[in-house]
């Protein structure tokens, strides 16, 4: 939570990125562009390095003020993979993602 909070106390916009096996870290908006950045490994702009540690992602959601989002496929190396992985669609997730998102935030965005 502090790394979260002192990105977005100097401004920028950050948010936390949920592996659903075991791990958590935050994105940094730079110049329009979602940045790794995961204070527990001292890693900046490396989303393969959990891929590095044999791991088998099936679920990494990201987590902003107004949005929450699918981004496995932007820590994996092998998408098809990973949704081969899963109990459920990438349909069935995406409406989840949007109901909470209505839930939560008022729209689907």
């Amino acid at each position: 939570m502090c790394a979260l909070a002192i990105f977005e106390s100097l401004g920028y916009k950050a948010r936390w990125i949920v592996d659903w096996a075991d791990h958590l870290w935050v994105e940094v908006l730079v110049a329009g562009k979602w940045v790794h950045c995961d204070p527990c490994e001292a890693s900046v702009n490396e989303p393969l390095l959990y891929q590095g540690w044999g791991k088998n992602q099936t679920y990494i959601i990201a987590f902003g003020r107004d949005h929450i989002e699918d981004v496995t496929g932007a820590y994996t190396s092998d998408l098809a993979a990973a949704r081969n992985r899963r109990d459920d669609s990438d349909s069935a997730i995406q409406l989840a993602i949007k109901e909470v998102q209505v839930e939560l935030f008022g729209t689907s965005i």
